[in-house]
C-alpha cells in the first residue's frame, strides 16, 4: 500500500459523507459544522498528518460513549439492554479517510473475495447471495439433485475478534506501516464511558476498556472486518467442494454477507469438510460460533432428508432441519429456497401491524407521514427491490 498523506480534499469528501446530525462522542460536534467551515479543512489535514506520524492520538478521541438502549420493559435483564457507541466526530472523520484508502488498496489489488458482498462498493448488498440461493435451490429441486447446505452464525462476530488478529491481518494484506502502528496504539487505548437514560455510569477516571472487536462507530469497523474473515473465503475456495449449478461449471462454495456465512456441497462428506475448515479457522483466531443460530439442510433427490445433528472436530453439535424446518438468513425463510408463501404471510402482517400502530397513534398528520416512510416503507422496500420476493 501507499504512504498515505491526507489532503484538505481528503478530509472535504470524508465530512461530504458524513450525515449533519448524527450523534457525536465526547467532543460534541457535530459534521454540519465541519462542512460549513471549510476553512478549518486544510488545519485538520494538517494536525490529522501529525497523529498519523506520530502513531498517536489524545486519548479524547479514542474514547466513545456507548448509551444503554433498553429492548422492551424488562429493564432488569443486562440482555435486554442495546449498546450504542457514539464516537468523536473528529475520530471518525480521520477513520474515514483511512478506511478509503485502505478499501482503494484492497480494491486496486483485488484483495478482498467475491464472495463477500458485506462491504463491496457498488453492489447491490444482499440481493445478490439471495439470488445465488433462489437459483441454487430451483435446480436442485427441479433436477432432483444432492445437496448439502449449511447456515453458519458467530456469537458477537464483531465484538470478538481479537485485536492480534486484527493487527495481523493488516499485516497479512500489506497495509502501509504507518497506518498499522497509528492503529494499533488506537486499539490500545480504545475505551467506553456507559450512559444510561441520558446518564454517565462511568468515572471519567475508571473507563472501560474494549479489549477484543472493533470500535462500534468506527468507520473502519465493516471492512476491517471482512478483511479479518478474507482468510476463511481463500481457505474455502481452495479447498475444492461446493455445489455445481452445471456440468463443468463454477462451484459455489459458499456465500458472505458480512458475518452470516452459508455453505454449499454436493454431499454430506463434503459438507463437513468444508464445516471443519470454518472451525478450524474460528478457533485459531479464537472467535466462537453461536451454534444456537447455526443449521444444516441435507437434500437427496430434490427432497428433504431427515438426519441428525452433526459434530464437529470442535466441542459444538450443529442441528440439522426437517422439511417443515425454515432458517431466517438475510431477512428470509428458507429450506430449500426461500419459502415465498411463508414470507408473504409474515411480510403483511409486520406491514399491518405497523401501519395500524401509527394510525393508532397521537402524532400529527406529518409526523405519521414521516413515520410511514421512516418505519413502514423501508421494510417492504427491502422485501420488494432487495429480492422481490413479494409479487
Amino acid at each position: 500500500m501507499d504512504p498515505v498523506i491526507i489532503t484538505p480534499d481528503d478530509v472535504a469528501e470524508a465530512v461530504r459523507r458524513a450525515p449533519n446530525w448524527k450523534s457525536p462522542g465526547l467532543d460534541g460536534l457535530h459534521h454540519y459544522w465541519l462542512k460549513g467551515f471549510m476553512v478549518c479543512h486544510a488545519v485538520l489535514a494538517r494536525q490529522f498528518q501529525e497523529a498519523l506520524d506520530q502513531k498517536s492520538l489524545p486519548s479524547l478521541f479514542t474514547t466513545g460513549i456507548t448509551h444503554l438502549v433498553p429492548k422492551d420493559q424488562d429493564s432488569t435483564d443486562p440482555s435486554k439492554y442495546r449498546p450504542i457507541t457514539c464516537l468523536p466526530t473528529i475520530y471518525k472523520t480521520l477513520t474515514s479517510i483511512l478506511s478509503a484508502r485502505i478499501i482503494r488498496h484492497l480494491n486496486s489489488n483485488q484483495v478482498m473475495s467475491r464472495a463477500q458482498n458485506g462491504c463491496r462498493g457498488g453492489g447491490r448488498g444482499t440481493k445478490e447471495p439471495l439470488l445465488i440461493d433462489a437459483v441454487i435451490g430451483k435446480v436442485v429441486k427441479r433436477n432432483r439433485r444432492n445437496l448439502s447446505a449449511a447456515w453458519i452464525d458467530y456469537k458477537k462476530a464483531f465484538d470478538s475478534v481479537p485485536h492480534t488478529w486484527l493487527k495481523r491481518v493488516l499485516e497479512l494484506y500489506k497495509v502501509d506501516c504507518t497506518v498499522r502502528d497509528f492503529l494499533g496504539q488506537c486499539m490500545v487505548q480504545w475505551s467506553t464511558i456507559l450512559c444510561h437514560l441520558g446518564e454517565r455510569m462511568t468515572a471519567a477516571e475508571n473507563h472501560i476498556r474494549i479489549r477484543r472487536g472493533i470500535f462500534q462507530g468506527d468507520c473502519l469497523r465493516p471492512t476491517w472486518f471482512c478483511l479479518s474473515l478474507n482468510p476463511l473465503n481463500t481457505l474455502l475456495e481452495g479447498s475444492g467442494r461446493g455445489f455445481q449449478l452445471r456440468r463443468g461449471g463454477t462451484k459455489v462454495t459458499h456465500l458472505f454477507y458480512m458475518d452470516d456465512l452459508k455453505l454449499f456441497a454436493s454431499s454430506r462428506s463434503h459438507l463437513m469438510e468444508l464445516l471443519n475448515i470454518t472451525c478450524d479457522f474460528s478457533n485459531s483466531i479464537r472467535m466462537e460460533l453461536g451454534t444456537d443460530k447455526c443449521a444444516i439442510l441435507h437434500v437427496e433427490r430434490g427432497r428433504v432428508a431427515n438426519s441428525e445433528g452433526i459434530d464437529l472436530s470442535m466441542p459444538i453439535s450443529i442441528r440439522t432441519l426437517s422439511e417443515a424446518e425454515t432458517y431466517r438468513y438475510l431477512g428470509m425463510s428458507q429450506n430449500i429456497g426461500v419459502d415465498e408463501s411463508g414470507m408473504k404471510r409474515s411480510v403483511c402482517d409486520v406491514f399491518y401491524a405497523r401501519l395500524t400502530k401509527v394510525l393508532n397513534s397521537l402524532l400529527s398528520g406529518v409526523n405519521k407521514t414521516h413515520a410511514y416512510n421512516g418505519w413502514i416503507m423501508p421494510f417492504l422496500m427491502y422485501i420488494f427491490f432487495t429480492f422481490g420476493i413479494v409479487i
